[in-house]
């Protein structure tokens, strides 16, 4: 008998079963699907066990370590954070324990950031989670897509709407 693969109703539940999957995979703690506007980096989807941090959480961007991935100052795995000086330096290193990282950017099909894939702990986590990075930038790129896809759909319903709207106004 064939096992039935469905395709996901929604980024949502894509975002969840790649939490889900990256945290048994590779560990850490807490893992999260987010989105930067401005200088908030806001929480769309979480997996997380430890910092308890609920989807809908807003952050300062510029205090994240995401926020120096994205710059080039510290890289993308960091197995022992506290070896990382950008890192070390984030204010949010401050407020709450990290001993490892993971993120890679979201990066919309036009080159604009959208948010990022990310994960901390915190434990240092051993050396060779370093070797699931292209893993991991599977995922997120895997997410972006269906993302994007669920945008383009919610622009085309509201388009549609507008559009019904208008037909029902008379001009004159």
């Amino acid at each position: 008998m064939l096992n039935n693969i469905q395709a996901f109703e929604n980024a949502e539940t894509a975002a969840k079963s790649v939490l889900q999957f990256l945290h048994d995979r590779i560990g850490l703690g807490l893992w999260m699907v987010t989105r930067t506007t401005g200088d908030s980096w806001i929480v769309l989807n979480i997996q997380d066990e430890i910092y308890n941090i609920k989807a809908g959480a807003v952050f300062n961007w510029s205090d994240s370590f995401c926020c120096r991935m994205i710059k080039g100052v510290g890289p993308r795995i960091a197995p022992n954070s506290s070896q990382i000086p950008a890192y070390l330096a984030a204010p949010i290193a401050q407020q709450v324990p990290i001993g490892s990282y993971v993120g890679v950017p979201l990066m919309q099909s036009n080159g604009v950031l959208f948010g990022t894939l990310c994960a901390i702990d915190p434990q240092p986590q051993p050396d060779r989670i370093a070797q699931e990075l292209p893993l991991v930038e599977l995922c997120a790129r895997l997410l972006m897509t269906v993302l994007e896809s669920d945008m383009q759909k919610m622009a085309a319903q509201r388009h549609a709407e507008r559009a019904e709207q208008e037909s029902l106004v008379d001009s004159l």
